[in-house]
């Protein structure tokens, strides 16, 4: 009679060890036959192909283009190979006593993205108003033939604790990050819709996920893009269109306004404590890296999500 081999306990020290000695013999495996090595090992040689993003060839559109994370992403795409319409209020918004970006702004950042070889296009644009963001596609179409990828950057924040805030405060807040984005969304689906294809980001923000005292109209308008990105996926989704938004944290753009050294060393300092990684501020390149995934063909099945560009900032959500 044979004796039944006692049980292998499952101990965290036996799964460490069992995948080293995986990994370590997939290492050998691959050395002893290259030719059947992994895809991993075969695709991090140094004679790999580029991966193909999808992108090259495509039109993008990008809202809040003048500079920050709009004009970064309207780089980044160019770089991918997207020809890139820079979209962009181009003035000062009455009762908002944050300045915008210019005209020169925008012309700047078309001129970056020509220099990345790329076609780029220039339009002033309010969001808040649906007939101009028609107009904004009408022309990119007219012009450029077609969208592939929409950009719904653009965004205000003019912070007051509750009790001591305006109805302009409010009133241009919502206007613009809630009202403007859902304009955006609403001009460029149809085409989108008919096309049967499409990729659309819609930026937050960290605030969009939990609470912050003192700035509750920028935080409501964030929450409520959260809940836009994920309506709009279910409707896309038939139509092969992916909906996603990005979540940063604290980033170096001028949404803050004029600081004094100071304040930005304040600032910085609160960030720092904020995010669980060592860091303060954000780059505008660091969240447009994210952007272009979510637009690629590697992000394909990807929809409905919310990432978060954080910082480890968002290991703090309950969810």
């Amino acid at each position: 009679m044979n004796r039944a081999k006692p049980k292998k306990l499952i101990t965290r020290r036996n799964i460490i060890l069992g995948g080293s000695a995986a990994v370590a013999g997939t290492a050998a495996a691959a050395l002893q036959n290259p030719e059947q090595s992994t895809p991993a090992i075969a695709q991090n040689s140094s004679s790999s192909q580029p991966v193909n993003t999808g992108i090259n060839g495509t039109v993008a559109i990008v809202t809040g283009a003048g500079r920050g994370i709009g004009r970064a992403c309207a780089i980044a795409l160019a770089r991918a190979g997207a020809d890139v319409v820079a979209v962009d209020i181009g003035r000062n918004i009455s009762g908002h006593p944050i300045p915008l970006a210019t005209a020169q702004d925008l012309a700047e950042t078309v001129r970056l993205v020509q220099a990345e070889g790329q076609r780029g296009l220039a339009i002033q644009a309010d969001i808040r108003e649906m007939q101009q963001m028609r107009g904004v596609v009408d022309r990119t179409i007219r012009e450029l033939g077609k969208v592939d990828i929409m950009i719904a950057n653009a965004g205000i924040n003019d912070a007051s604790p509750i009790a001591e805030s305006t109805d302009a405060q409010w009133r241009n807040v919502i206007d613009v990050n809630v009202i403007g984005t859902a304009n955006t969304l609403r001009a460029v689906m149809p085409h989108m819709i008919g096309r049967k294809q499409g990729r659309i980001v819609v930026v937050t923000s960290t605030f969009g996920r939990q609470g912050n005292a003192g700035n509750a109209n920028y935080v409501a308008s964030k929450w409520a893009l959260v809940g836009l990105t994920k309506s709009a996926a279910l409707e896309a989704a038939p139509h092969n269109i992916t909906v996603n938004a990005i979540a940063p944290t604290g980033v170096r753009t001028g949404l803050g306004g004029s600081q004094t050294p100071e304040q930005a060393k304040q600032g910085e300092q609160t960030l720092r404590a904020y995010n669980a990684l060592p860091i303060g501020l954000l780059e505008p390149s660091d969240i447009a890296d994210s952007v272009v995934y979510l637009v690629s063909s590697q992000a394909r099945y990807v929809t409905g999500m919310t990432i978060d560009v954080a910082a480890g900032a968002n290991a703090k959500y309950t969810a």
